[in-house]
């Protein structure tokens, strides 16, 4: 099954449930990418593309790019660096956004660090 690439757009596809779709998302909106979503809970066939692209298994957030290439559960760098091969320009805030994930755990890391040693 192929997908309608619209315009040159790409194709994102998410679960509202994947903690890594919400920074994946504002990282295009910062990009100011032209990109479909497209959860893969609401649309059978769009479920059954994603385990076709990744052997069998639901990994989100899945990208299929206009030349048909695609990406599974990539980081920030891996998608600032696809983007880039189609002229998109990543700001630093984009890197940001899909590092969000990161950054929460790290000061939660942190946080729980500073009240073991009695610090706050």
């Amino acid at each position: 099954m192929e997908e309608k690439i619209k315009n040159n757009r790409i194709i994102m596809y998410g679960s509202p449930t994947c903690p890594m779709v919400p920074p994946m998302l504002g990282l295009l909106k910062q990009a100011k990418v032209d990109y479909d979503y497209i959860s893969i809970t609401q649309d059978l066939s769009a479920r059954e593309r994603v385990r076709e692209i990744n052997n069998g298994y639901e990994s989100v957030p899945t990208f299929v790019f206009p030349d048909g290439s695609t990406l599974t559960e990539p980081d920030a760098g891996e998608m600032k660096r696809k983007l880039q091969e189609f002229g998109y320009e990543v700001p630093f805030t984009a890197m940001i956004m899909g590092n969000m994930w990161m950054i929460f755990i790290a000061i939660a890391i942190v946080f729980a660090l500073l009240r073991a040693f009695g610090i706050v």
